[in-house]
């Protein structure tokens, strides 16, 4: 009987791409890594030797292959939209890490692009995928919480990222704290963010300001109906890598992410431990499931639990909370619909 297995093929030998890599040839059933592609050859020959399967080669020979169903895009997010361009054209499901691109334009374009090639388009909020913010959100879903009245989601990395790459990253907003905006849409659907309002400063990373951009920030949204919901971000925590959340209804409250912390102790650095040193470690899960998931849909032929919608809405919410920062005023989600 021939191989059923779908071949994947990933783009991007980097730590997010190496976590990919893994998750298909280690921990999801039904997939087959096909090979590694990135500029770096001596990386993508490393990441395939430590999966055991799969070859070396450039990004045009794994599109130009017919062993290959889909490709799992994890280059620098400069490359995404012309990368999923092709992938498109050669007729290739696609599971792209967010951002598909920073400019609207661009990310519209993607998802044109895929809806006429019929090919899948999801994209990696892999928080979606993680159990306690599932449970949380089937739990405002099925209307055990009530009606929703409040939200707040806690995202704080723990070593900042250094200045060249903070420096083409898109900002805080667009790169640290999407995750944050697309849980919120996710968790209190079907209310949608109405408004945003946001303030930062650079108090790790006081360079930061010479290019405009925040290490800290604060984000209030406004939700349909008036519902209200408040994010936090921060590039460094001295005691580890910290995500929460939290939704209050009328009917209860749901906390995600709490068990960790110990009330009243002094939480610093001798608290950081591997365990959660980065978002790799702390949704481990979430991203065999996310690829699990595209596997799914492409033999399903349905579309993905989060896809190129997902990515523009959040990117919008994202240059709502930018241009709020820099003009000090509320922004209604409805003046966003350019790039500028």
């Amino acid at each position: 009987m021939a191989d059923s297995r779908l071949g994947l093929a990933v783009f991007g030998a980097g730590r997010i791409g190496t976590v990919h890599a893994r998750s298909v040839a280690k921990h999801v059933p039904g997939a087959t890594l096909v090979g590694v592609a990135d500029i770096d050859r001596d990386a993508a020959q490393r990441l395939v030797d430590d999966a055991g399967m799969g070859r070396v080669s450039d990004a045009q020979a794994f599109l130009d292959d017919p062993a290959v169903n889909g490709v799992i895009i994890a280059t620098p997010t400069d490359t995404h939209s012309e990368l999923i361009l092709r992938a498109t054209s050669a007729g290739k499901h696609i599971l792209c890490e967010k951002p598909i691109s920073r400019q609207l334009s661009e990310t519209k374009t993607a998802e044109i692009s895929a809806r006429w090639a019929r090919v899948i388009l999801q994209v990696g909020f892999q928080r979606r995928f993680d159990a306690e913010f599932s449970r949380a959100r089937m739990l405002v879903a099925n209307g055990d919480l009530g009606q929703p009245r409040f939200l707040r989601l806690v995202g704080r990395d723990h070593r900042i990222p250094s200045i060249a790459y903070l420096k083409t990253s898109g900002g805080q907003f667009a790169d640290q704290m999407v995750h944050e905006f697309d849980l919120a849409r996710w968790l209190m659907a079907p209310l949608e963010i109405e408004e945003v309002y946001a303030t930062g400063s650079a108090l790790i990373e006081p360079a930061l300001e010479e290019f405009g951009d925040v290490d800290t920030s604060l984000v209030v949204l406004r939700f349909s109906g008036g519902a209200l919901g408040v994010i936090d971000n921060s590039r460094e925590a001295i005691y580890g890598y910290d995500v929460r959340g939290e939704i209050q209804g009328s009917k209860g409250m749901v906390l995600v992410g709490h068990q960790r912390l110990d009330s009243g102790d002094l939480i610093d650095s001798k608290f950081a431990t591997p365990d959660v040193e980065s978002f790799t470690e702390r949704f481990a899960d979430a991203y065999r499931a996310e690829v699990r998931e595209f596997v799914a849909a492409i033999r399903e032929r349905r579309e993905p639990l989060v896809g190129a919608r997902d990515a523009l809405e959040a990117l919008r919410i994202a240059l709502a909370a930018d241009r709020s920062m820099r003009e000090n005023r509320p922004v209604k989600l409805a003046e966003i619909t350019g790039d500028r």
